[in-house]
């Protein structure tokens, strides 16, 4: 498995090659500054995985990401970006981004989610037959015990993307976090109340500057 960390700031891009190496199955991990040395490198070497920041010094992420996926479409990504903005999240979906991460990211979470992609890569490569349970597997859909105790209503794909959220940030509203999400303010409620509701999460109130009440949203670490 090649690895190709496209990132300006060679620190960090040392930083999370040095730890992906050591706790990852990756072969060979490289780095590109730009999205030019990105390009210059993938004429070069066989990449099987891009991690890429959306702020480059030449190029914003997505403009790169579509110009790869034109040259070599069978390429995966791996986000990794200060925004926050739901229409820059919503457009690297759109471009078959396997997993979004908001700097700053943690080391264990991003060697999480690359493991977990390496785990579904091999598979699909040594599969010769395949049925509705592993491609269920492959895809995140297969139930859990816990997933077939949910109530009505609450989905557990959805649910684990609100939880992840609870990594990128602290604290919650509904409004905000719907607006990262991409998901109306109602249903990111109902799955904020559920995980109320389990001891999940805690509740205050902010009045803010208008004196109209909202509900924060927090981890409840007991």
């Amino acid at each position: 498995m090649n690895i190709l960390i496209v990132e300006d700031d060679f620190r960090i891009a040392d930083m999370y090659k040095e730890y992906l190496l050591e706790h990852t199955s990756a072969e060979n991990i490289v780095s590109a500054r730009s999205a030019a040395e990105c390009l210059e490198i993938l004429e070069k070497e066989s990449i099987n995985l891009i991690l890429v920041d959306i702020y480059l010094p030449d190029m914003l992420g997505d403009d790169l990401m579509e110009k790869v996926i034109k040259r070599q479409p069978y390429i995966n990504f791996i986000v990794i970006t200060a925004s926050h903005e739901g229409d820059k999240f919503r457009r690297m979906m759109e471009l078959g981004t396997i997993y979004y991460l908001v700097k700053p990211v943690k080391l264990d979470k991003l060697a999480e989610v690359v493991n977990n992609f390496l785990e579904r890569y091999n598979e699909l490569a040594e599969a010769t037959e395949v049925n509705q349970e592993k491609i269920d597997a492959y895809f995140g859909n297969s139930k859990s015990k816990a997933d077939e105790f949910l109530p009505k209503g609450i989905d557990p794909v959805t649910l684990k993307s609100i939880e992840d959220a609870f990594d990128i940030e602290e604290e919650w509203t509904s409004s905000k976090l719907g607006m990262h999400l991409g998901t109306s303010r109602t249903t990111v409620r109902r799955y904020l109340e559920y995980m109320r509701s389990t001891g999940k999460l805690k509740v205050t109130q902010d009045y803010g500057d208008k004196g109209r009440p909202e509900k924060k949203y927090k981890l409840n670490n007991l």
